[in-house]
């Protein structure tokens, strides 16, 4: 499904701000959707770590440097086997921005996660938004693109992160094998393959390996109306207890004794 326009992607924005509930958490009636809003995602608390990738993320887009796509599967995020493309594109375009890192990040502090997992490594930005904010957990991030999970890796280094398994392969083929090998999900990002029907077919996937305290974010969730119906459709499964909007990404919750509920709540610069 191709991408929204700008024209269409306000239209749903201006939806979207007539039926949130306003910053602050006024009207969140769920005591845990509450304090999670006002302690973890609503706050604007800096933290030392995120001048340090951002600083990161400034290096690459003022730099000139293209690299050529190894891709292992057809256009994984957005590019071909054999294009050149420019680190600044991957870093300002294609990586997470400030303010969805910083999330992960603070979400990831909170929940304290022992097992994660990142579908869409690209240059490694969120990557290290969530393994740095819990360095006792450990995360396995899949990238489709081996140049570009090269460029990662070095990054890894030198941050002399020891708690990221990178994985160069498609989400089909790592996704089923990662079943057997972990017991459980407490930490899922979703991202890097914008298709709705593929949304739904990476949850079924993992399903099985979450639990009550897993914690699922899913990026992008209105770039088509492809990935927004499909979004809808996991927010209604019985097994999703709590579902909360961002507008841009989504956050999923499983705990049991909790009556199901969705909120549309503002963050960043929505």
């Amino acid at each position: 499904m191709a991408k929204r326009g700008a024209w269409e992607i306000f239209k749903n924005y201006v939806g979207f701000r007539k039926e949130c509930l306003p910053k602050g958490g006024y009207g969140i009636h769920s005591p845990f959707v509450f304090d999670l809003y006002t302690n973890v995602i609503g706050i604007n608390k800096s933290e030392p770590i995120f001048k340090a990738i951002e600083a990161y993320r400034k290096e690459m887009i003022k730099s000139d440097i293209g690299i050529i796509r190894k891709t292992i599967a057809e256009n994984m995020n957005g590019g071909f086997r054999g294009e050149l493309v420019k680190l600044k594109k991957l870093a300002s375009v294609v990586a997470v921005p400030p303010h969805l890192g910083r999330l992960l990040y603070r979400l990831a502090n909170h929940f304290k996660p022992k097992v994660m997992l990142e579908l869409g490594t690209s240059v490694g930005i969120s990557s290290l938004y969530i393994a740095l904010a819990n360095p006792e957990g450990y995360l396995y991030t899949i990238e489709g693109d081996e140049a570009v999970l090269g460029i990662a890796q070095k990054r890894f280094e030198s941050f002399n992160v020891k708690n990221i398994k990178p994985i160069c392969s498609t989400f089909e083929t790592e996704l089923p094998r990662l079943m057997d090998e972990v017991d459980k999900f407490d930490f899922v990002f979703i991202d890097g393959d914008h298709n709705g029907n593929k949304l739904l077919q990476y949850f079924d996937v993992i399903q099985n390996k979450l639990t009550d305290n897993s914690v699922v974010i899913v990026d992008d969730i209105r770039w088509s109306s492809d990935m927004e119906d499909s979004w809808n459709e996991l927010i209604a499964k019985p097994e999703v207890t709590v579902s909360i909007d961002l507008f841009r990404c989504g956050i999923l919750f499983f705990r049991g004794g909790i009556a199901k509920q969705h909120f549309k709540l503002r963050y960043g610069p929505y």
